[in-house]
């Protein structure tokens, strides 16, 4: 019999290899085909209030002559943003920047979870958990609050009422300590795996999820009982766990 984890595998922008690049539909897919529990994508608003998927403000790639061109996210349309080129290879096709719709109905029809950080905080959080119940996915997202707190989750939650957030470490858990529910909905990320780092989580109740693993830090992460585990894009979070997983000795 063969050992299980208990914590959640998240692809941090989806997992790349060859030409792929992150944050596209087939890096997301590619975590699919990997096993990932859950893909982290990053929602921002367009100039004519798109919700498009880019972790930075500016989109850089390729316009149809093969140019390299860039565009700010918020200044710029989202057909013109979507037209953006990221990659193409023989395997995955072009690939181009999705829309989180585009990334919400692949989730959707995987049966992943998404981790969305909101890159435009509260502004967006209403827009997002709205399109997260259009396309069935209530209750199957960890909202990245972005520094809205309470009020973000507040907003959310009057939409999506099965909804579980993620922010920044002891900072946020010590934001919600009078937040009920704290211990079921809220994570805190955080790369330190220092003890006093991980017990000042704990001790506010908060659920834990340790980010930027690869195979160099993967044993020392998973050694603290994180909820959630969040690989680097490009790392192959399957071979790592399952070569934890065979060499765990449980007695």
């Amino acid at each position: 019999m063969s050992n299980k984890k208990s914590w959640i595998t998240s692809a941090h922008r989806g997992f790349v290899d060859g030409t792929l690049k992150e944050n596209s539909l087939a890096a997301y897919y590619n975590a699919y085909l990997h096993g990932a529990d859950m893909i982290e994508t990053d929602a921002r608003l367009t100039s004519d209030g798109v919700l498009i998927v880019n972790h930075n403000d500016t989109v850089e790639g390729f316009n149809e002559n093969g140019e390299r061109v860039t565009y700010v996210v918020a200044k710029t349309t989202a057909e013109v943003i979507c037209s953006v080129v990221l990659s193409s290879d023989e395997k995955w096709g072009v690939q181009r920047v999705p829309t989180l719709e585009q990334v919400l109905n692949l989730a959707y029809h995987t049966g992943m979870l998404v981790n969305i950080d909101l890159k435009n905080g509260y502004e967006i959080a209403e827009a997002v958990a709205k399109l997260v119940l259009k396309c069935g996915l209530i209750g199957k997202v960890v909202y990245a609050l972005n520094g809205s707190g309470v009020e973000g989750i507040n907003a959310i939650l009057a939409i999506d009422p099965d909804a579980r957030f993620i922010d920044k470490g002891v900072g946020f858990a010590r934001s919600v300590q009078n937040f009920a529910e704290r211990g079921k909905r809220c994570f805190c990320y955080t790369n330190d795996i220092s003890k006093e780092n991980i017990d000042a989580i704990r001790n506010y109740g908060c659920l834990l999820a340790l980010i930027s693993l690869d195979a160099n830090n993967f044993k020392a992460a998973v050694e603290c009982h994180p909820d959630m585990c969040e690989f680097l894009h490009t790392s192959d979070f399957k071979a790592i766990e399952d070569a934890y997983l065979k060499k765990v000795k449980l007695y």
